[in-house]
C-alpha cells in the first residue's frame, strides 16, 4: 500500500470506528447502486430483469459476503470483534458471581504479592541511582603499600584537585559524622556529614527547593527530605531557619530531592567542609572520602594514570607521610547492600514466586472447570462458523477481565502488605536499613501491576481457551444432547493442577516453619551475657564542650555516679560501642609464637570500658580480676582483659593472667593482662565469637559518638528510662540522651530481617495453604456436580451413604497425598540448603514435618467435608430421573 493511500484510507476508517452507523449505510448504497448497473448492464444484453439481477449478485460475490469484505478491509474489524467479546465476557461472568468473585480474589492475591514484592525490589535492589550519568562518576581512594584502603588526607586531595586534567570535578566528604542538635526541642543526634561545596554539582543532583552551597561557603545546612518531612512537618517556610550543631549556628538553606541518599541512606543533612592552610599541607592524617566526575571522552585508565603520575610525585616529596601510598580509581558505587538484607529478599521473592504458582494453578483449574460446562456451547459457536482464533480469544478475553479487577484488588492487598513490611523495620539511624522505610506504591509499581495483571489474564486463560476451542463439534454436540455428564474423560489436567498446589503449599509450610525455628532460637541462642532487666541507652558526647581525654572522662564518672543512684538500678556502666549494634572496633596484633596459627596476625576485637561492665552484662569472670578505679585513670599502668577465645587463640593452654601483651598499648610497649571473662557474642547472635580485649574507657580514648550506658535494673528497664535521661541533663541538658532501648530491643533489631523474613513466608504460607484448600474444594465440588447421576445409581445400587463420603473423601486425600509426596521431596532439598543459611536449622529436626503434614491433613480434611456431604445428600430419584 502506497503511504498516500494509506493516509487516504485514515478518515475511513476512524469514521468506521466511531460511526459505524453511518459508515454501514453508505456501504450499503453504495452496493446497492453497483449492483444496479450491473443489473441494467445484463438487461441491455437481452436479459431478462430476474436473471440479471442474479448474474448481478453472482459477479458481485453476495451482498452480505461483500459487506464483509469491506469491512475486513477498513482495518477496524479486530477493534470491533474485541469489544463485542468484552460486552459478551462480562456478561458471560455475571451468570457465575460466585466463580467470577473466587477467581478474583485469588488472582488478587498473587497480583498483590508480585507488586509489593516488586516495590521492594525495586526501591532495595533496582533503584537507579538519582545521579547524572552516574558511568561518569567514580570513587578516588587511598591505597597504603600493603594495599588495604585509607582515608585521603586534606593534602593528597588537594594536589589531586590541582594536577588532574581527567575529571570535570573532584568532591571530598565525611562519611560518619554525628553532632549534637541543639536549641529546638530536647537535645539530638543527627547524621550530618560535612561535604564539599560543588557535591551537588558533582553528583548531578537537583534539590526539591532551595539552593546548594556556594563556594567558601560555611554555616549553612541541606536538610534531606525526610528529615524535613519527619522532623519539620514538610514546612515549606523552613528555608532561612537557624539549628545550632555542636555550639555553632547553621542556616537552612535548601531541602534534598526524596531519592537522595548520600553518602548512605539515613543521612539526614549536609553541611559544608572547609580547609584551612594547614588542613591542605596535611599529608598524614586521613579523614575523607573523595568522589569525582570524568569528564566526558575520558575512561577509567587514563584517570588512573593521571592519578598514578600525581601520587608518584607526592610519594617523592613526602616520603615520610606517602611512600609506599597509591591512589586508585573505580566506579563509584552508590550503596551496598548487605547479605543478610539480601538474603531476606530472595526469601521473600521465592514465596512469592511459590504462592503465584498455586494462584495460577489454581484459577487455571477454576477456568478448566468452567471450560468444561461450556462445551456445547463453544461447539454451537463454532458450527455458526466462529473461527478456534476466535473461541480463544473469547474466552482470553473473559480472563483479562477477571485479572483486571483482580489488578485493582491487588493494589489494595499490596498496599496492606507493604505497610506490614515496613512497620517491621527498626527505625534507628545507626541501624543499616537501605532505607526500607521509603518502599511504596509509586508509578512504576503500578505499571508494573496493569501490565502484570494483563499478561497474568492471558496466560491463566489460554490453556483453558485452547481446551475448549479443540474439542470435536460433532462429540460436544452429542454429550449435549445426551445430557450426559458422568466424567469419563476426567478432569486429568484439573488433578494435576491440585497436586502441584500441596505440594507447593508443603514446601512453603517447611520453609515458614523453618525461618520461626530459626528466628525463634535466635532470640533465646545464648549471648555470653544476661539480656534480661538490661536498659541501653546511648549518650553520644558533646564534643565541642567535652574533649576526648580528662573532661570527658570526668564527665562519664559523673553520669555514672548520677545512673548508679536512681532507684531500681542494681549497677551500671559504659563501653564505646555495644554487641550487636553494628559498631565495633578492632586491631590487627601479632600472633603469639606459641599459637598454632599460620598467620602473622590475629583479628582483635576491641572494647573500652568502665569498670563494673562486666557485672553489669552479666559476664562471668573466668580467672583474675576485674577493672578498678584506679586502672581507669589516664597514668595508670596499661591493662587488658581478654576473652576466652582471644586467650585460646593467644596462650593454648595456659592462664592468661599475669601475660603481656606486645604492642597493645598506645604507651607501653605491652599490656598486662589481668583477668579473662567468658566468650559473649559481638556482631551477630549467630555469628562465631572474635577474640576480644577488653581496655579502660579513661586509657583509651574511643570515638565518643558511640558511648553507651547499661543499666541493670530490678524491676521493668523500660521504666527507668525517663529517670537515666534526666540523670545527664541535670548535668548538662545540651547532652544529647538517645536510643533508650532494652537490651532484648537490640538484640530483636539485629536480628530484623530474620523476623521480616519469617513473618512474610508464614503468611505467604498461610495463603498458599488456603488456596490450595480451595482448589481441592473446588476440584472436588465440580467433580460431585459431575458424577451426581454415577452417585445416584451407587445410592440406588445399595451404596450407604458413608461410602460416597468415604468415596469423596478418598478422591481429596489421594491428589492430597501425591501432593504430599512431591511436596515432600521438595521440602527436604529447601531444609538441606537453609541448613547453610539459617541459625539452629537441621534435617534431623522432624518436627516441622510432622506439623506441616498434619495442618495440611487437617486442612485437606476440612475442604474434602462440604463436598463429601453434599454427595451424601443426593437423591437417587432425583439423579436418575435426568438420565
Amino acid at each position: 500500500m502506497r503511504p498516500e493511500h494509506w493516509l487516504f484510507t485514515i478518515p475511513l476508517r476512524l469514521r468506521s470506528l466511531f460511526h459505524r452507523a453511518e459508515a454501514d449505510e453508505q456501504l450499503d448504497d453504495e452496493l446497492l447502486a453497483h449492483l444496479e448497473r450491473k443489473t441494467e448492464e445484463y438487461v441491455a444484453k437481452g436479459m431478462t430483469r430476474e436473471e440479471a439481477h442474479r448474474r448481478a449478485c453472482l459477479d458481485i460475490g453476495g451482498i452480505e459476503q461483500t459487506k464483509e469484505k469491506c469491512r475486513d478491509a477498513r482495518g477496524v474489524d479486530f477493534i470491533e470483534t474485541t469489544i463485542q467479546d468484552f460486552r459478551i465476557g462480562l456478561r458471560m461472568l455475571r451468570k457465575v458471581p460466585l466463580l467470577a468473585a473466587l477467581a478474583t480474589l485469588t488472582l488478587a492475591v498473587g497480583i498483590g504479592a508480585t507488586t509489593a514484592m516488586f516495590s521492594v525490589i525495586n526501591t532495595v535492589l533496582l533503584r537507579a541511582a538519582p545521579y547524572r550519568h552516574p558511568a561518569q562518576l567514580v570513587k578516588i581512594s587511598a591505597r597504603n603499600a600493603e594495599g588495604d584502603e585509607e582515608l585521603v588526607t586534606a593534602g593528597d586531595f588537594s594536589d589531586w584537585k590541582a594536577e588532574t586534567k581527567a575529571f570535570e570535578e573532584l568532591a571530598a566528604y565525611k562519611r560518619l559524622e554525628f553532632h549534637a542538635l541543639t536549641g529546638a526541642g530536647d537535645p539530638d543526634e543527627v547524621w550530618a556529614p560535612e561535604v564539599s561545596t560543588n557535591i551537588f554539582h558533582v553528583l548531578g543532583v537537583n534539590l526539591a527547593f532551595g539552593r546548594t552551597f556556594a563556594p567558601n561557603e560555611t554555616h549553612a545546612i541541606v536538610l534531606s527530605y525526610e528529615y524535613w518531612r519527619s522532623c519539620f512537618s514538610a514546612d515549606p517556610k523552613i528555608l532561612g531557619r537557624t539549628l545550632v550543631l555542636d555550639g555553632k549556628p547553621y542556616t537552612i538553606i535548601g531541602v534534598a530531592s526524596a531519592d537522595l541518599e548520600f553518602p548512605q541512606a539515613n543521612t539526614q543533612m549536609w553541611i559544608p567542609i572547609s580547609f584551612s592552610a594547614s588542613d591542605t599541607d596535611n599529608h598524614e592524617h586521613g579523614s575523607l572520602d573523595v568522589i569525582a566526575r570524568l569528564k566526558a571522552g575520558v575512561s577509567l585508565e587514563q584517570a588512573q594514570a593521571e592519578v598514578s603520575v600525581t601520587a608518584s610525585r607526592l610519594a617523592l616529596q613526602f616520603p615520610k607521610t606517602n611512600e609506599g601510598r597509591r591512589a586508585l580509581v573505580q566506579p563509584y558505587k552508590d550503596r551496598e547492600i548487605s547479605d543478610v538484607l539480601r538474603s531476606a529478599i530472595y526469601a521473600l521473592l521465592a514465596a512469592v514466586i511459590l504462592v503465584f504458582a498455586i494462584v495460577c494453578a489454581n484459577t487455571t483449574g477454576m477456568l478448566l472447570a468452567r471450560g468444561s460446562t461450556r462445551q456445547a456451547e463453544m461447539a454451537i459457536r463454532s458450527a455458526l462458523g466462529a473461527s478456534r482464533l476466535r473461541l480463544v480469544r473469547q474466552l482470553v478475553v473473559e480472563s483479562v477481565l477477571l485479572s483486571a479487577a483482580a489488578g485493582v484488588v491487588g493494589l489494595v492487598l499490596a498496599w496492606c502488605g507493604l505497610t506490614l513490611i515496613v512497620g517491621l523495620v527498626p527505625k534507628y539511624n545507626l541501624i543499616e536499613t537501605q532505607a526500607l522505610h521509603r518502599i511504596a506504591l509509586n508509578l512504576p509499581a503500578l505499571g508494573f501491576t496493569v501490565v502484570w495483571a494483563f499478561l497474568i489474564g492471558i496466560v491463566v486463560g489460554l490453556l483453558p481457551a485452547v481446551r475448549v476451542s479443540s474439542l470435536n463439534i460433532n462429540e460436544s454436540l452429542k454429550e449435549h444432547a445426551r445430557a450426559s455428564a458422568t466424567g469419563t474423560k476426567g478432569p486429568r489436567a484439573r488433578r494435576i493442577l491440585v497436586a502441584c498446589e500441596v505440594a507447593i503449599a508443603l514446601i512453603l509450610l517447611v520453609g515458614a516453619g523453618l525461618l520461626i525455628q530459626s528466628s525463634a532460637r535466635l532470640e533465646t541462642a545464648p549471648t555470653g551475657f544476661k539480656p534480661d532487666h538490661l536498659l541501653t541507652v546511648r549518650v553520644p558526647l558533646v564534643n565541642y564542650k567535652y574533649a576526648q581525654g580528662e573532661r570527658s572522662a570526668a564527665f562519664y564518672r559523673t553520669v555514672l555516679e548520677r545512673i548508679e543512684a536512681i532507684p531500681g538500678v542494681t549497677s551500671a556502666a559504659m563501653a564505646n560501642n555495644l554487641p550487636f549494634t553494628g559498631f565495633h572496633t578492632s586491631v590487627d596484633l601479632p600472633v603469639s609464637p606459641n599459637s598454632p596459627a599460620s598467620a602473622s596476625s590475629i583479628y582483635v576485637m576491641e572494647r573500652s570500658i568502665s569498670p563494673g561492665y562486666f557485672r553489669a552484662m552479666g559476664i562471668p569472670l573466668k580467672s583474675g580480676r576485674d577493672f578498678t578505679e584506679f586502672d581507669n585513670q589516664k597514668d595508670a599502668r596499661c591493662v587488658l582483659i581478654v576473652n576466652e577465645t582471644m586467650a585460646l587463640h593467644y596462650w593454648p593452654g595456659e592462664n592468661p593472667v599475669g601475660k603481656l601483651l606486645p604492642n597493645a598499648c598506645p604507651k607501653d610497649a605491652s599490656a598486662l593482662i589481668v583477668g579473662m571473662v567468658a566468650d559473649s557474642k559481638q556482631v551477630s547472635v549467630d555469628a562465631p565469637v572474635n577474640p576480644e580485649v577488653y581496655s579502660p574507657y579513661a586509657q583509651f580514648p574511643f570515638a565518643s559518638f558511640l558511648v553507651t550506658f547499661v543499666v541493670r535494673t530490678s524491676s521493668n528497664p523500660s521504666d527507668l528510662g525517663a529517670s537515666v535521661r534526666s540523670a545527664v541533663w541535670d548535668i548538662d541538658h545540651d547532652q544529647p540522651v538517645i536510643q533508650v532501648r532494652t537490651m532484648g530491643n537490640v538484640i530483636g533489631e539485629s536480628i530484623w530481617p530474620y523476623h521480616v523474613s519469617a513473618s512474610m513466608v508464614a503468611i505467604f504460607a498461610a495463603i498458599a495453604l488456603v488456596l490450595a484448600s480451595v482448589g481441592i474444594y473446588a476440584m472436588l465440588a465440580y467433580s460431585v456436580s459431575q458424577r451426581t447421576h454415577e452417585i445416584g445409581i451407587r445410592l440406588a445400587l445399595g451404596a450407604r451413604r458413608e461410602d460416597v463420603l468415604r468415596l469423596v473423601i478418598g478422591e481429596g486425600f489421594v491428589l492430597a497425598l501425591v501432593g504430599l509426596v512431591v511436596g515432600m521431596m521438595g521440602a527436604i532439598g529447601l531444609t538441606r540448603f537453609l541448613k547453610t543459611l539459617l541459625y539452629g536449622v537441621g534435617p534431623s529436626d522432624l518436627r516441622t514435618y510432622v506439623a506441616v503434614t498434619f495442618i495440611l491433613v487437617v486442612a485437606t480434611l476440612l475442604a474434602c467435608y462440604i463436598p463429601a456431604r453434599r454427595a451424601m445428600r443426593v437423591d437417587p430419584m432425583v439423579a436418575l430421573r435426568y438420565e
